[in-house]
């Protein structure tokens, strides 16, 4: 019969393997999946699930969940201190939830919505020395319900979490075009190849969204280039506002952007575009309007023959529905 004092060396050698694999990739999206799959064997639970606050802190979105259910939390969002993660992610403080039913602060819209229950939790903010990223939950202990030891050791991983991620991101700095800040082309073609074998592998869905300032040569022509980059530093700027943080953003040309973007539900697509074509419309520009095209390429995660080449073909194709159709709009190819 294994003692309790086995039981912590086991986990504590899994943590030391988990905090090496995180620490051993710069791809922000295999340091999510090795989190949230690594917290639950840990400790030994049903479910588990990251959130990241979004970059206008008020909202945290489902970057990854683990469990019987946990494709169907994809998408959903939580308000700042909505629910146990929403609660511990604008503290900052760890928690422990023995009987979620009964604690006011459990929000029971998410089991509800993926058809899941919620028995007890152990959830730890993910944080760097100065900004709160989001949190981790892991939900229902398969024996008993979480201690003290538990949340120790999660908090553990979720240091290690959120070092990886300032690692990647300050190497995605140094792989960002000058004028904006975005990933060159180059970087964008790689993450994309990358990103569509994981869609595949795991049977996810995959867009890519193009966006083409309209117009933009006469920006240039009739009010100069320091005008016209100022332009492109605003649409940088509303491109990685409106983005998640597992959503890679890209300067494709001169006046075209790409978006990346795992895991968005198809449904979803249009709206992100829509709220990125207003945003665009509210620039404050010396009285210059700016518009934009957008289109929207989709895979669904089944088709296995695919390759990144035809899902740039989907989105330019939708991009060149857009224009032939008076520009300024949205359209998708799936």
């Amino acid at each position: 019969m294994t003692s309790d004092r086995d039981r912590k060396v086991d986990q504590l050698n899994l943590l030391i393997n988990m905090s090496t694999l995180i620490n051993s990739t710069l791809d922000i999206n295999d340091i999510i999946k090795f989190a949230i799959e690594g917290s639950t064997k840990l400790l030994d639970a049903e479910a588990g699930s990251l959130l990241f606050l979004e970059k206008d802190a008020e909202e945290l979105f489902f970057a990854e969940a683990v469990g019987e259910k946990g494709e169907k939390v994809k998408g959903i969002k939580l308000k700042k201190g909505q629910g146990i993660a929403g609660w511990v992610a604008e503290r900052g403080e760890p928690l422990i939830v023995h009987d979620a039913s009964a604690d006011p602060r459990f929000f029971d819209g998410v089991d509800k919505m993926s058809d899941f229950v919620t028995r007890n939790i152990v959830c730890v903010p993910v944080q760097t020395k100065d900004k709160i990223l989001g949190s981790i939950e892991v939900i229902n202990k398969n024996s008993g319900s979480f201690n003290p030891d538990d949340m120790l050791i999660l908090t553990a991983l979720a240091n290690q979490v959120a070092m990886a991620i300032e690692n990647a991101r300050l190497y995605e700095e140094s792989i960002a075009d000058g004028l904006t800040g975005l990933y060159h082309h180059k970087f964008f073609e790689l993450r994309l190849e990358e990103e569509l074998k994981r869609s595949k592998r795991y049977k996810y869905g995959l867009s890519l969204m193009m966006i083409d300032i309209d117009d933009f040569k006469k920006v240039n022509d009739e009010h100069g280039h320091l005008m016209g980059d100022k332009v492109l530093k605003e649409m940088a700027s509303i491109l990685k506002k409106a983005t998640r943080l597992e959503d890679i953003v890209a300067r494709y040309g001169g006046d075209e952007f790409a978006i990346i973007m795992p895991h968005t539900p198809k449904e979803n697509l249009r709206a992100v575009g829509e709220r990125i074509r207003g945003k665009t419309g509210e620039m404050d520009l010396s009285g210059i309007r700016v518009t934009i095209s957008i289109g929207i390429g989709h895979y669904d995660g089944r088709d296995t023959e695919i390759n990144h080449r035809e899902l740039i073909r989907r989105a330019d194709e939708a991009l060149y529905l857009v224009k032939k159709g008076g520009r300024n709009r949205v359209e998708m190819i799936a």
